[in-house]
């Protein structure tokens, strides 16, 4: 069961690194909008009560802080940004990627016309890696919930939040995973 549950967080981090490194094309495309949310009562219903926070929680870190000293089994309290690849949701499963709001996203850059401004394709890989999270609620076996975070309790691309959780095992010292118990939405 544990090593099913790492070849799926492998197979996730595979995926969402893939996602970060899609950059860019610098077409004059006209700017998209995030997929609308896909809060169907089913997975709505999936994501558990008490997930989303009416207040900020207290001794928030920056993400870039935490993921220098971060440990698997830390509890923690970490702010950032919905961002950091073209979809930062997975299709289907409550993974999403955070990235330290100290990081600068298209919409942020003068005259940049990017379809996709949460990308942050104009940071170099090594930055988006260092400054990168994925978070994930899971399920009592620690595998993550079939069901989407896009729009659930107004997270959306750009979105700042703040997540409480638990870090994970990721297998990987330059991977921060980080299994959330709760998020504070900044409105």
């Amino acid at each position: 069961m544990r090593s099913m549950t790492k070849m799926l967080l492998g197979m996730t981090l595979a995926i969402a690194g893939t996602v970060v490194l899609i950059g860019c094309d610098g077409g004059d495309e006209t700017p998209a909008t995030p997929a609308p949310a896909q809060s169907t009562a089913g997975s709505a219903a999936a994501l558990p009560g008490g997930l989303f926070l009416n207040n900020a929680p207290d001794g928030t870190v920056e993400l870039a802080a935490l993921k220098k000293t971060a440990k698997p089994g830390d509890e923690v309290v970490v702010r950032g940004r919905v961002a950091g690849s073209a979809d930062p949701f997975a299709p289907n499963r409550a993974i999403l990627t955070l990235l330290d709001s100290a990081v600068k996203t298209c919409e942020q850059m003068p005259g940049d016309s990017c379809a996709t401004p949460w990308d942050a394709c104009c940071e170099p890989r090594e930055s988006l890696q260092a400054n990168t999270a994925t978070v994930q609620v899971v399920d009592a076996d620690g595998k993550p919930l079939r069901a989407t975070l896009r729009g659930a309790g107004g997270i959306d691309p750009l979105k700042e939040l703040i997540v409480v959780g638990k870090v994970a095992d990721a297998g990987d010292k330059n991977t921060l995973v980080i299994n959330a118990t709760a998020f504070y939405v900044k409105g």
